[in-house]
């Protein structure tokens, strides 16, 4: 059974790079791909459901972009990246299959619900440059911890660059849903692996009580840990392992600059706790300069 896609679109152009990110690797990987649009239900609406202007609104805004999202997967499919190696595969039609619908509601709530019946739910979020002019929003990191499957945050603007996949590793079991999919996206695209183990060698507060060589010794074992895991995935990938000694967020997001993506895991949890993404995370998402998936093992919301 082929892999959904989900997508979230607000109808601005300006704001399709996450619809191109998700298409481009529907194609590659086979997926179906489905847009979702979010008709917004204001506070204090009482109305059971949308008028049938907005639903007509809403119809059309879902057909442009679905006309967008054929046309760059035709592009997409002209020079798609061998799984083995990294010269492009010769042109093919794509064949992609793209469905669309809306939903009624507050948009994090709806989108979490729909990622029920996702296997990557993938959101658009402001660039830096965006952030640093005003209010930055949150619906990103609210979809991102509460979604029922793994997000791809992709900034707004963001364009097509960069080689290789850059994933954070701590040793705790998130990380193993993370380096399973760094791996497989390295294969796919036939480019490098890098995963990084980010953070102090030392805490002041210990300082003289706990052997720094100890700490620096532990990530290094965890993220040549990873990279045998890696390895033992898809074989044949280039893997490099890296201890970096910095504050763990913002490590990460320098170590991610220049590639396609970063990714990093994040905990299962159920209930209220699973609106708390992980301060690493949320930090990560709220610099994000780069497409990031927040990855986890599939699970029904609650």
């Amino acid at each position: 059974m082929a892999e959904t896609i989900m997508v979230g679109v607000d109808g601005k152009a300006e704001h399709r790079a996450a619809l191109e990110w998700a298409v481009r690797r529907a194609v590659r990987d086979g997926s179906r791909l489905e847009l979702v649009f979010v008709l917004q239900h204001s506070w204090g609406d009482d109305a059971d459901g949308p008028s049938d202007l907005l639903v007509l609104a809403a119809k059309s805004l879902l057909g442009t972009e679905r006309e967008a999202a054929l046309r760059i997967a035709e592009d997409a499919s002209a020079r798609v990246p061998a799984l083995t190696g990294p010269e492009p595969a010769p042109r093919r039609h794509s064949g992609l299959e793209v469905g669309t619908r809306y939903l009624y509601g507050h948009v994090g709530a709806e989108l979490t619900a729909a990622s029920r019946g996702a296997d990557l739910l993938v959101v658009g979020a402001r660039s830096r440059s965006q952030r640093d002019r005003g209010f930055a929003g949150s619906l990103h990191l609210r979809v991102a911890s509460t979604a029922a499957c793994s997000v791809a945050v992709v900034p707004h603007g963001w364009a097509r660059s960069g080689a290789g996949v850059v994933a954070g590793v701590d040793g705790k079991p998130p990380s193993e849903t993370a380096v399973a999919f760094a791996a497989d996206e390295a294969a796919a695209l036939g480019e490098g692996l890098r995963l990084v183990c980010v953070g102090y060698t030392a805490n002041p507060l210990l300082a003289g009580l706990v052997p720094e060589v100890s700490l620096d010794d532990r990530r290094q074992r965890i993220v040549d840990a990873a990279a045998e895991s890696a390895r033992e995935r898809r074989p044949g990938i280039d893997v490099r392992a890296d201890v970096i000694e910095a504050a763990p967020a913002r490590g990460l997001v320098e170590a991610a600059e220049g590639s396609r993506m970063l990714i990093v895991g994040t905990r299962d949890r159920h209930g209220a706790k699973r609106v708390m993404l992980g301060s690493v995370g949320h930090d990560v998402l709220l610099n994000v300069r780069v497409p990031v998936v927040i990855a986890r093992t599939r699970h029904e919301a609650e």
